[in-house]
């Protein structure tokens, strides 16, 4: 059990935190506007025209929407002339490094995104940098997901042709989010495990998904005057000159789906899944995705499948056994629109399609799909790993739409309204951290605050142990899958899965008393997939669970620490008020240095671990 005084020296600092935190937002919007924004109105790109090329070092573009129409499913939409000439103009104002921020709702904002990404000329690129997540929507859930999540996209102009990007500046380094606390047991809500030495005291660093500040009620399309000044503070440059385009006009013309347009144009590839008489349920078939879903609207026209769930390949050049993941980006793009496009077509009417991916290529799925199916969300899973680039990339994007012509199954309890059988509950309030231990007690003591399940998921987090991971590298994690599938089928309905891997949608599919079909290009995640499924059916337990048993991993003891060199570091920092040098370390202990060569890729990785314990 918790006790009191545990409890009550948790909430005086959780109290005293959310005093501060309270505070320091209300100081924010008390002070003046900064004068170094200038702002223009305007429904066309008109009034950019008379500012000279390359001028601005950073320009925001606050996009038409309506908001009581955040998430209503809409007929298909392309960007209108106004709106795609406006970012042209704003491409051309902006500096070659200069920094462009667009800010809507996530339903129209992929279509923005595609044009800057697609949008090019002899002297200059726009490049895709983030798409961050701002969880500040304070909406009432109307009918599917809580709608929390309001976008903006973040993009880089750069000289075309060139090798490198143009380099960017983002203070990071000064720019950070105060660390919460698990009101319950106390510790940092992030679990750090055994890196809770590389937490700097000033905050954690900025990532992709900024869910620290205030919600308000979404009024107009403006962005508003917090999410500025956190833009403001991130790129602050002494003499830096600010541009704020708020379109007036409505960016989007209607043009209506074009599922009756015929399918995408196939790559030519032919496999063993085209040869198929009939569709079999619960069955792991090896072949191409978009040859088996062409033979699969053959034999069902009218569509089949009551999910289709893909988790693709993300062009990344990670080692899969037997695909190439390294294609052009417009190569990957229309690989992609085949597939997508065959499992929009083999949807029942009424069905949900989840396609999870980076923000990167999330942008083209959603602009592809929005012209074929019915918008629902774009679902920011909050699954920060490995701290990389300026901002970390904490997010992956879940896209989840819906087929035209039938009622749409979501299975979800709301708050106050009782469970219901085969639900998705409510999750814990993010004021708790996931740690099982503290779980376990905080539960027993009656601490069990429930929210809202919204766009923004934070409380599944991806697999961090090889002891729950398969021969893949990319394995979704169990808890991920059973939502999806238990939020959008009843039982007995039939899930897809068109890159099925270390076979975890099947599993969950099976475990939930759904049927499957699931499809690989890789006989070896095939043959792992129905070994484990086999595996599975021979092992339930006492209620009659399956269960999939799992080899433990002996692990092999390390000759070194990371965590022992990186303490080692901090404190020499300490000592010598600086970060240290490989000369200081040879000096004081030169045992370390073989140390790092044998842990880190380069010195220089391990040297800036002692950085955060030094002031400034």
């Amino acid at each position: 059990m918790i006790g009191g005084a545990v409890e009550s020296k948790v909430m005086n600092k959780a109290t005293r935190f959310s005093a501060f935190s309270a505070l320091r937002l209300r100081l924010k919007e008390l002070a003046v506007k900064n004068p170094r924004w200038k702002r223009i109105d305007t429904s066309n790109d008109d009034a950019l025209r008379p500012l000279p090329s390359e001028s601005r070092d950073v320009i925001v573009v606050s996009t038409s929407f309506n908001p009581q129409e955040k998430y209503t499913p809409a007929a298909s939409f392309r960007l209108a002339d106004d709106s795609a000439r406006l970012l042209n103009e704003c491409a051309r104002v902006l500096k070659f490094g200069g920094l462009l921020f667009v800010y809507g709702i996530p339903r129209d904002l992929a279509v923005w995104g595609e044009h800057l990404a697609l949008r090019a000329n002899k002297e200059w690129t726009m490049l895709f940098k983030y798409w961050i997540a701002l969880e500040i929507d304070a909406a009432p859930r109307t009918g599917f997901l809580k709608p929390s999540h309001q976008g903006l996209l973040l993009f880089l102009k750069s000289k075309a042709n060139s090798r490198s990007p143009s380099p960017f500046q983002l203070n990071t380094s000064t720019v950070k989010v105060p660390h919460a606390f698990c009101s319950a047991c106390g510790k940092n809500v992030k679990d750090w495990g055994g890196k809770k030495h590389l937490m700097n005291p000033k905050g954690t660093a900025l990532a992709d998904v900024w869910r620290d500040l205030p919600r308000v009620c979404i009024r107009d399309s403006i962005a508003p005057s917090f999410v500025l000044k956190r833009i403001l503070a991130l790129t602050s440059l002494e003499r830096g000159s600010y541009l704020h385009v708020v379109e007036k006009a409505q960016g989007f013309k209607v043009t209506g789906l074009d599922m009756q347009n015929g399918s995408v144009a196939s790559n030519g590839k032919v496999s063993e899944t085209r040869d198929i008489h009939s569709l079999e349920r619960d069955t792991v078939y090896l072949g191409d995705c978009v040859s088996f879903l062409k033979r699969v609207e053959e034999l069902h026209p009218q569509g089949v499948f009551d999910l289709a769930f893909a988790d693709p390949p993300y062009n990344l050049a990670k080692k899969y056994d037997n695909y190439q993941d390294a294609l052009a980006d417009q190569h990957y793009i229309e690989w992609c629109n085949q597939w997508l496009d065959g499992m929009a077509r083999t949807l029942k009417p009424g069905g949900s399609l989840f396609v999870l991916n980076l923000p990167k290529w999330a942008i083209h799925h959603a602009a592809f799909l929005n012209r074929q199916l019915e918008f629902r969300h774009w679902i920011v899973w909050d699954a920060l790993s490995d701290p990389r680039g300026k901002i970390m990339p904490a997010h992956y994007a879940l896209l989840y739409y819906t087929k035209p012509g039938g009622q749409p199954v979501f299975n979800y309890a709301p708050l106050g309204n009782g469970a219901k059988i085969d639900a998705v509950l409510p999750p814990d309030a993010p004021r708790y951290c996931l740690r099982a231990a503290c779980v376990k007690q905080r539960k027993a003591a009656g601490h069990n605050e429930k929210v809202e399940l919204t766009d923004i998921w934070f409380d599944i987090h991806r697999i961090k142990h090889k002891r729950d991971r398969d021969a893949h590298p990319c394995q979704l994690p169990d808890k991920l899958m059973e939502r999806i599938i238990r939020l959008t089928t009843n039982l007995g309905g039939l899930v897809f899965d068109p890159f099925c891997g270390a076979g975890t949608t099947a599993i969950m599919a099976a475990k939930l008393k759904r049927h499957f079909v699931v499809t690989d290009v890789d006989p070896n995640y095939v043959r792992i997939t129905r070994e484990k499924l086999i595996s599975m059916r021979d092992n339930v337990d006492l209620f009659g669970n399956y269960m999939v048993p799992r080899l433990s991993i002996a692990k092999k003891k390390a000759p070194a620490s990371k965590r022992e060199v990186e303490m080692y570091l901090q404190h020499l920092a300490r000592k010598l008020g600086h970060t240290p040098t490989e000369q200081n370390i040879e000096v004081d202990n030169p045992g370390i240095l073989q140390k790092i060569d044998m842990l880190y890729p380069n010195r220089g990785a391990a040297l800036k671990r002692a950085k955060i314990v030094l002031p400034g």
